[in-house]
C-alpha cells in the first residue's frame, strides 16, 4: 500500500496538474459525532459511495463509519498521545472542521489516501482524500474498514505534522512516523509490515534517503525507527522530535540528534546502534527483547562471508550516512577464533560483535582496527554490523579482513565427554525456580538432545540442544512436562544424546503443594 502526500514546494505545483489538487465540490457531508471532521460525499457519479443506509438515518452508512474512525483517530492522536490539533483552515471547507473528502481512489491508482496542504510555506492547514470503500482490486494487502482504519490513522497524522513542520528536509519522518502511527492506532491491522522488506533488504541506505512523493517504499519501512524509539525508550520520543521540528522549523539529522539527547547519551549515534542490533533479529533470528513483533518481520540483508580453517578472506562495499551493513560468519563448530580487521577511511563509525549463540547474544563493540574472538566454536554465527555516524553524505568505504587462528581458544577443549548429576537434587519446583543439569563434550555434534523420562519410560520434555562444540553446557529444567505442567513427585532420568556419546541420570523431583500433578 503505497500512502502520500503532495507538497506545494515541490516541483508539481505550478504546473498545470497543479489545477486539479484542489478541494472537491462534492454535493453532501456530514459531522462527525465529535464535531472535529467534516466528511464530504457523493451518492452520484464517480466518486459516489455505497448509498446502503442500515440504520435509516439517512446518511449512507460508509460515511457515518468514515466520521466515527475519524474521531476515534482525533481522540487517539491529539487528546491521548499529546499531539496539536492540525491548523484550522478557516473555513476552507464550508467551516472550520478539518474536510476529508470521500472519492474513488481504487481504479487507476496506487493510493489509499492523500493529505493535501493548502499553501506553501512550512506550516499549513491541510485536507484529506480517502477512497469510497476501500474495495477495488487495487487495495491487495489491506482492504475495507481496516484499509480505511489505518489510513486515516496515516493521513490525519499528516494533517498534524503540517502544523509542526512540512519542510521537504523532514519528509522521510513524515511518511515514517506516520506508518509508525497506523501500528500505533490501530496494532491489530499491521499494515506496515508490508513495507518492511522494501526498508530491510537495503540497510546500507541513509535513513532518511527517499520521499513519500516517490513510489519508493523504502521512507515508508523506515517507520522502524520511531518503532526502535518507542519501543526500547518512550512513545512520546516521536512527539517530542516533532515539535522541535516545529519550534526550528527543521528537521536535518543534526537537529535530531540534539533532540535525542537530551534521553539518550549519545544521541543519535546510541540510537542508530541499537537500530543496528534491533534490526538484525527479526523473522528466523528473532529473540526476546528486541521489536514486540518481530518474528514476524523479513530478514536484514547480509553478506555471508566464508573462512577457511586456518585461512583469511575480506569483504569490501560502502554505506550512506545512517546506514549500516552487515557481514555474516558461521563458525561451523571449529575450534579457535577469529581476528577482524576493519578499515574504515572515511567518516565516523560504529562497530559491533554480534556473537549468537543458541541461548545468548553476546554483544561487543570493537574500539581498536584489530578484535580478537576467542572460542567462536560457542556461537551459531558471528555478525559483524557497521553503521555509519555522519548525518550526510554517501557511499563512505569499509573493508573487513577475517583470519581464522585455531589457537585462538578460551578454555581447553575437555578431555572426555561427561554428564554430571543435576543441582539441585533432589529438585523442589515449588519453591525452586529451576535445576542445573551440565554436562561437556570432547568432541564436537552436529546435534545434541537432553531427554527427561518417567520410570516407567514415557517422555516427560526434551530439549533440542542443536550442534555442539565441544566444551561445556547446561540446561536448566523447570520441572515442567512438554505441555508445561509440573511434573509430580517422582524419580526421573535425563539422556543426553551428543553424537556417539549417550549417558543418563536419575533426578528426584518432590512436589509440597497439595494441588500436585498426578
Amino acid at each position: 500500500m503505497l500512502q502520500a502526500h503532495q507538497e506545494r514546494g515541490s516541483a508539481l505545483y505550478g504546473t498545470p496538474l497543479a489545477k486539479l489538487l484542489v478541494r472537491r465540490g462534492q454535493a453532501h457531508s456530514l459531522l462527525s459525532p465529535s464535531g472535529h471532521f467534516r466528511a464530504h460525499y457523493d451518492l452520484t457519479g464517480w466518486d459516489a459511495v455505497n448509498p446502503t443506509d442500515a440504520d435509516h438515518s439517512g446518511v449512507p452508512d460508509y460515511v457515518e463509519t468514515v466520521t466515527a474512525v475519524l474521531d476515534s483517530v482525533w481522540r487517539f492522536e491529539v487528546d491521548q498521545l499529546g499531539y496539536q490539533p492540525p491548523p484550522s483552515d478557516l473555513g476552507a471547507g464550508g467551516g472550520d472542521e478539518y474536510d476529508v473528502y470521500v472519492v474513488q481512489l481504487g481504479q487507476g491508482s496506487v493510493y489509499y489516501g492523500l493529505t493535501y496542504p493548502d499553501q506553501s510555506g512550512p506550516v499549513t492547514s491541510s485536507f484529506i482524500e480517502i477512497d469510497n470503500d476501500y474495495l477495488d482490486p487495487a487495495y491487495i494487502n489491506t482492504r475495507g474498514l481496516s484499509a480505511l482504519r489505518v489510513t486515516l490513522a496515516h493521513e490525519f497524522f499528516h494533517a498534524i505534522q503540517f502544523g509542526y513542520y512540512q519542510g521537504a528536509d523532514g519528509s522521510w519522518w513524515q511518511e515514517a512516523t506516520a506508518t509508525w502511527m497506523e501500528e500505533m492506532a490501530y496494532p491489530e491491522v499491521d499494515d506496515y509490515l508490508y513495507y518492511l522488506t522494501a526498508f530491510l533488504s537495503h540497510p546500507e541506505r541513509a535513513l532518511d534517503s527517499g520521499t513519500g512523493l516517490s513510489r519508493d517504499i523504502f521512507t515508508y519501512g523506515a517507520c522502524l525507527f520511531p518503532h526502535l524509539l518507542s519501543q526500547r525508550w518512550h512513545p512520546d520520543l516521536v512527539r517530542q522530535v516533532w515539535a522541535e521540528f516545529g519550534v526550528q522549523q527543521s528537521a536535518n539529522l543534526d537537529l535530531l540528534d540534539a533532540i535525542l539527547r537530551r534521553t539518550l547519551t549519545r544521541g543519535l549515534d546510541e540510537a542508530m546502534g541499537e537500530f543496528a542490533v534491533w534490526n538484525y533479529y527479526t523473522g528466523s533470528r528473532y529473540r526476546d527483547g528486541y521489536y514486540r513483533e518481530g518474528e514476524r518481520y523479513p530478514l536484514v540483508r547480509v553478506r555471508d562471508l566464508q573462512v577457511a580453517s586456518g585461512g583469511t578472506t575480506s569483504d569490501s562495499g560502502w554505506v550512506d550516512h545512517a546506514g549500516t551493513a552487515y557481514l555474516r560468519l558461521e563458525p561451523q563448530l571449529r575450534g579457535g577464533g577469529v581476528v577482524l580487521g576493519l578499515s574504515l577511511p572515511r567518516g565516523q563509525w560504529e562497530s559491533q560483535v554480534l556473537a549468537n549463540a543458541p541461548d545468548a547474544v553476546t554483544r561487543q563493540r570493537p574500539t581498536a582496527k584489530l578484535f580478537r574472538l576467542a572460542g567462536w566454536d560457542r556461537y551459531a554465527e558471528v555478525v559483524v554490523a557497521l553503521t555509519n555516524q555522519e548525518h550526510s553524505g554517501s557511499a563512505y568505504p569499509y573493508t573487513v579482513t577475517v583470519n581464522h587462528d585455531s589457537g585462538l581458544v578460551d578454555q581447553p577443549a575437555p578431555v572426555v565427554a561427561s554428564l554430571a548429576p543435576n543441582y539441585p537434587n533432589p529438585f523442589h519446583p515449588d519453591r525452586q525456580e529451576q535445576t542445573l543439569i551440565c554436562f561437556q563434550l570432547a568432541q564436537a555434534c552436529p546435534s545434541a538432545t537432553l531427554s527427561l523420562y518417567a520410570v516407567d519410560g514415557r517422555l516427560v520434555r526434551r530439549f533440542d540442544l542443536g550442534p555442539r562444540a565441544a566444551r561445556a553446557g547446561e540446561v536448566a529444567w523447570d520441572g515442567r512436562d512438554q505441555h508445561g505442567a509440573l511434573v509430580a513427585s517422582g524419580v526421573y532420568f535425563y539422556v543426553l544424546e551428543a553424537g556417539a556419546f549417550r549417558a543418563a541420570k536419575p533426578s528426584a523431583v518432590v512436589r509440597t503443594s497439595e494441588k500436585e500433578v498426578r
